[in-house]
């Protein structure tokens, strides 16, 4: 499949239908002739595992609550759920 390519002047002027472009299929986005980012939807799990483990607090987050599992210190899943719903 030949992806399109567009230009940042391009997806500056038609971001909304570049977006919507974007959802169905992936677009490059150029800059000085250069391939600069991929718009693509973020409904491929890896890319939303991704992003989210690129978040220094969010991995710092699950690391403390394995330590807390670990300690014995956990919750059950209805627990969490009781919590999260407060």
């Amino acid at each position: 499949m030949k992806l399109k390519a567009i230009s940042v002047e391009q997806l500056a002027l038609e971001t909304e239908k570049t977006v919507n472009e974007a959802r169905r299929q992936p677009i490059i986005v150029r800059a000085a002739g250069k391939t600069s980012l991929i718009l693509r939807p973020l409904v491929d799990d890896e890319t939303a595992e991704e992003l989210l483990l690129q978040n220094r607090s969010f991995r710092d987050s699950i690391r403390a609550g394995r330590r807390r599992r670990a300690a014995g210190k956990g919750i059950s899943l209805a627990e969490a759920r009781r919590r999260l719903k407060a």
